[in-house]
């Protein structure tokens, strides 16, 4: 490859890229036909016109006591931190394409970056449309809203998602992970006050404000020391994405696993200590430990910290008693990836009978489950009335049914029980696949 004319590299570098595209699509559209089959496209658009009528008449009466501006800080700066960046790579790759790496950032890597760059001022700006008319009708926001025009905020809002996404790039370049760490967080942290300045304050001082962390951004990317193309960290983001959609996928149709590379998470994993140290209880101690350590909780406990902070800045009982079903059901989905878990060629040479396999998997999904379901159940309880409307406090009899509204809390949550508790275990206890077991 390498004694190829310039022109004949940029060709297959292109070609390249496009064909390990539409390769990746080829191999995830068919399977979306069995999604939509088994419902969820059913389930998808019955919540998003319960949404959709929730919204519209949420618009037309706006609390007035409801933090519109410090949500719309939290709803913009996570539509804009997010920074994604696809290039298809392989482990290989390293090893054939050394050779072109510097034509590979003109010519695999700008495309790349420039589509992440779009795709992300798209994002933002869609959500900046769905929660502008919200900015503008809050009695909290109105006045501060009638001094920034709605095409000057998307412009802005556009600057800082594509320069997060152009972050997340140089992030991925520095060869030290802690220096990654912290230069993450340092730019989730002055995104978060640039939307802040730009929603609360006034755009005379908020612009040259965001200027300002822009260019500090900046300073601090070039401090460290950088990889000219970071081939593993690439490698390992590609990875994790086919992985999560495979995750995805996984609940409705049987795909290819992927294989996850575990993370430490010392906050948690140390509960699957606490199982007793006896024979029988060997599938459960490894399910624990490989649950709490792999991409299934992590996506697992963000599904229920996010359904958490819904529950508690909605305020109206029916939008939560949707949310909080929706939450367990995917919650459900979620911990049925336990069944599907594979362990490495070594662990069937262990004394460990394989007929209690599934059933200490399906042990592990019901404790996780239950604790999010009541979990959930009691946030939605205990924060009725202090959101968006304030529903839970109206006088609609006694004083538990019409302060913490048990009459509908009550049902749902009973619900969320036998759903996680009981029928999602189930279907993983008697999961039944001879590769697996």
């Amino acid at each position: 490859m390498v004694d190829l004319g310039q022109e004949e590299q940029h060709g297959f570098l292109r070609s390249l890229r496009r064909g390990r595209a539409a390769a990746f699509r080829k191999e995830i559209v068919p399977h979306f036909r069995y999604v939509f089959q088994s419902g969820f496209g059913l389930f998808a658009s019955a919540i998003f016109f319960t949404v959709l009528v929730w919204y519209v008449d949420f618009i037309k009466a706006v609390p007035v006591n409801w933090p519109a501006g410090w949500v719309g800080v939290a709803v913009i700066a996570l539509a804009s931190i997010r920074a994604p960046l696809r290039t298809y790579f392989r482990p290989a790759d390293p090893i054939f394409l050394l050779a072109m790496e510097g034509r590979l950032l003109e010519i695999y890597i700008r495309p790349a970056l420039h589509n992440a760059i779009v795709m992300g001022v798209i994002r933002v700006l869609v959500v900046c449309a769905i929660y502008t008319p919200i900015y503008n009708r809050a009695p909290i926001t109105a006045d501060i809203a009638s001094s920034h025009p709605f095409v000057v905020m998307a412009i802005l809002f556009a600057i800082v998602s594509g320069y997060n996404v152009y972050g997340g790039w140089r992030e991925r370049r520095l060869a030290a992970k802690s220096w990654r760490v912290m230069l993450k967080m340092a730019r989730i942290l002055l995104t978060v006050l640039i939307v802040a300045g730009l929603m609360l304050k006034p755009l005379s001082l908020a612009v040259p404000f965001m200027l300002l962390c822009m260019v500090v951004m900046w300073v601090l990317w070039r401090l460290p020391i950088q990889h000219a193309l970071p081939w593993e960290k690439l490698i390992e983001d590609e990875e994790a994405t086919r992985r999560r959609w495979m995750s995805f996928l996984g609940w409705f149709v049987d795909v290819p696993t992927e294989a996850s590379k575990p993370a430490r998470r010392r906050w948690i994993a140390w509960v699957g200590d606490y199982l007793l140290w006896k024979h029988q209880w060997s599938w459960h101690f490894l399910y624990a430990k490989v649950f709490l350590r792999g991409e299934t909780f992590g996506a697992f406990w963000r599904w229920v910290l996010l359904a958490a902070a819904i529950l508690v800045v909605s305020g109206n009982v029916v939008v939560d008693a949707v949310i909080y079903g929706i939450a367990f059901l995917i919650c459900g989905l979620q911990l049925s990836e336990l069944r599907r878990v594979r362990f490495v060629e070594t662990a069937a040479t262990l004394p460990i009978a394989p007929e209690g396999r599934l059933v200490a998997a399906a042990a592990i999904a019901r404790t996780a489950g239950l604790g999010a379901a009541l979990l959930l159940g009691l946030i939605g309880i205990l924060t009725a009335g202090i959101g968006a409307t304030g529903t839970g406090t109206e006088n609609i009899g006694s004083a538990g049914a019409g302060m913490f509204r048990l009459d509908i809390w009550l049902p749902m949550i009973v619900v969320g029980l036998l759903w996680c508790g009981w029928w999602v275990p189930r279907k993983i206890a008697r999961f039944l696949d001879e590769d697996d077991l």
